[in-house]
């Protein structure tokens, strides 16, 4: 067989595709091949990963192309290493995994000088441009990209794999993963990387191939379009502002001084009226100005230009002098710069937040919010081969191909569970209600005594997700913990990474010893990005639709999307991020083919006509309503599992 005639199965490393599989293989092999977008929603364990690398890779092998494969989490990254392992089992590929400065950084004058002030890539750009790091010099220096791949130990390699060889060679594994990534097949990397225009300018060149060459690959694409529009925002805390004023007092500059003291003033007299959690639109112009006539600058001076080049200045004496090249006048200077060039355009909001932090402090900042993700997306999109969307979560595909910035053309295309029956089902349960106006002890008291019920029908774990931490504490007060027959783990707001990871090891070591319960949030890092396979969660409550609290720049976002996306600003801004949050969440129990789970979903407003229209076919298809009774639904849970047991 010539290359001219590979095809997915010649790369599928499995002895039989899953139900469903072999049609989207197909299904994306035609439209790499035709140069068309591609939306593909399919449920968890339907082996999406594999299946877009294996119908992709036909195409970039015979072609000379490179897959970008995006995700947004570094699991979900080492997931296609994986894979592509198992494919290179079949056919002969090479790919890596990608990440972030702040990972794979190994120069310690870097890592303990870099913070909020001055960015890890700043400070990597400095270094490099000075020829003051020794592991890039000694990585510059080797040879072509490959025959350094033919030299490490296998030519598929993790991000932390190729850390630790750089580590040995005293080499950058940043830079090393760069230069690898110009001969590999796939590259797995985060969103930022293709969407960041900062980033993305800078890095894509470096991969030296045509862009015509590239498939894209979003994976769990429901997140890109928040993502874009993170990546195009920036804020201005007005702490740096306070600390641009002690250092323009260090350098003796009155024009920054006065500035940004006037600044600074500007802000909190504006922000007089907001409570601690508030946000305001501001004007853009008219912020800029009031801190110029508040100053009292004189006409002549620009002092934005002055402290521009002031902290440029400032950073380059530093890094002469062995010091990590912060300014905090550069900081102010380069955001005001940014926020005056975007007064004019429509697709962006200004707005003057105040922040409530830990220790009752107030911060408040100035934000500059993008509003249209398509501004970020589109300009790639008319780059590259085409575009591979996929996800669990994509209901409806005619919004989320909009919000990509896909074209009309582009296929769409949902494809079926491949459990069966026996495996999963799903309940709404009928009148209880987490709406503001439906809250009440009588309504949390009810909600308890449905999620005990569950708990005890469960032969393993059990996840409870509410939609904010007030309603997990208000769950709480009813009574939840004593009306549980099992133990019970609760996510800590703001807890760090290891501590958390360290209680979900042991709330899933209780799977197979009489279960326990996870109380955490929908959005949250477990809801979403959580893997919880067999018995580490056979069942989840999904508590409450999980709209965000309405704010003056979801207001903006709702009137942008408005004009922008035919009158759907309230679908596509305050619906479709709400539903997309509680349907990742249902989706915790059933991983794989042989899990069985349940999945309640505690609000009678799931089961409206509005809200089923952002149901997936996986969910939609295996839910049915029944009424307000613990002690039915506690027998709905338990037939299902003796049911399934004697399968």
């Amino acid at each position: 067989m010539s290359d001219q005639e590979l095809s997915y199965e010649d790369f599928f490393p499995y002895a039989s595709a899953r139900a469903g599989q072999a049609d989207m293989m197909d299904r994306i092999e035609g439209c790499v091949r035709s140069g068309t977008n591609i939306l593909c929603e399919a449920p968890n364990g339907f082996g999406k990963t594999c299946a877009t690398l294996c119908a992709i890779l036909p195409w970039t092998q015979i072609n000379g192309g490179k897959i970008l494969y995006c995700a947004r989490t570094h699991r979900q990254l080492d997931r296609v290493v994986e894979e592509l392992a198992q494919i290179d089992d079949v056919r002969n590929v090479s790919g890596l995994s990608f990440r972030g400065r702040s990972h794979m950084c190994i120069n310690k004058f870097v890592l303990d000088n870099v913070d909020w002030v001055v960015s890890i890539s700043e400070m990597c750009q400095q270094l490099k441009a000075d020829g003051k790091c020794a592991f890039y010099e000694r990585t510059k220096r080797l040879g072509y990209p490959e025959d350094l791949l033919a030299k490490m130990p296998k030519k598929i390699l993790t991000a932390p794999e190729i850390a630790r060889i750089a580590k040995k060679r005293n080499l950058c594994p940043y830079e090393l993963a760069k230069k690898l990534a110009k001969a590999v097949d796939v590259i797995a990397l985060s969103y930022l990387y293709v969407f960041d225009p900062s980033i993305r300018e800078t890095f894509i060149p470096e991969l030296e191939i045509p862009m015509s060459r590239v498939v894209l690959v979003q994976d769990e694409a429901h997140n890109v379009p928040s993502t874009a529009l993170d990546s195009a925002s920036d804020r201005l805390t007005i702490g740096i502002i306070r600390q641009a004023m002690r250092e323009g007092r260090t350098y003796n500059d009155e024009v920054t001084n006065d500035f940004c003291r006037a600044l600074a003033q500007s802000i909190i007299e504006i922000s007089a009226g907001l409570s601690s959690n508030d946000e305001m639109i501001v004007n853009p112009v008219g912020i800029y100005e009031r801190a110029l006539q508040e100053a009292g600058t004189e006409d002549t001076v620009h002092p934005l230009v002055h402290m521009n080049e002031l902290g440029t200045s400032i950073r380059k004496n530093q890094l002469r002098h062995g010091k990590p090249p912060k300014s905090s006048i550069y900081r102010v200077a380069d955001f005001m710069d940014n926020w005056l060039d975007y007064a004019d355009r429509n697709d962006y909001a200004f707005v003057l937040s105040s922040e409530l932090r830990r220790g009752q402090s107030r911060r408040m900042a100035l934000e500059r919010v993008a509003l249209d993700p398509t501004a970020v997306t589109s300009p790639l999109l008319r780059l590259i081969r085409c575009s591979v969307a996929v996800s669990g979560t994509l209901s409806p595909l005619s919004a989320y191909a909009e919000m990509l910035g896909f074209e009309e053309t582009s296929v769409k295309v949902s494809f079926r569970s491949p459990f069966s029956d026996q495996t999963r089902t799903g309940f709404v349960v009928e009148g209880l209600d987490t709406s503001y106006n439906a809250r009440s002890e009588d309504m949390f008291a009810r909600m308890v005594e449905h999620c005990a019920a569950v708990v005890g029908a469960t032969p393993g774990n059990t996840g409870i997700f509410t939609t904010s931490y007030g309603i997990a504490a208000a769950l709480q007060r009813a009574g939840l913990e004593r009306k549980l027959s099992k133990k019970l783990y609760l996510e800590e707001q703001g807890a760090a990474g290891k501590k958390n990871d360290k209680m979900i090891e042991e709330f899933k070591s209780q799977g197979k010893d009489g279960g326990a319960v996870l109380l955490g949030v929908q959005g949250g890092r477990n809801s979403e990005g959580g893997d919880f396979p067999g018995p580490t969660m056979e069942s989840v409550v999904v508590v409450g639709v999980p709209y965000g609290r309405p704010t003056p720049r979801t207001d903006a976002l709702i009137s942008y999307y408005d004009v922008r996306f035919n009158r759907r600003g309230r679908d596509y801004a305050y619906v479709l991020p709400a539903m997309t949050r509680a349907i990742q969440t249902a989706g915790r129990p059933v991983r794989r083919l042989d899990d069985r789970g349940v999945i309640v979903l505690l609000d009678q407003r799931f089961n409206t006509p509005y809200l089923k229209r952002f149901m997936p076919p996986w969910l939609g298809e295996i839910v049915r309503s029944i009424p307000d009774s613990p002690e039915i639904l506690s027998s709905a849970v338990s037939d299902f599992f003796n049911g399934a047991e004697l399968e």
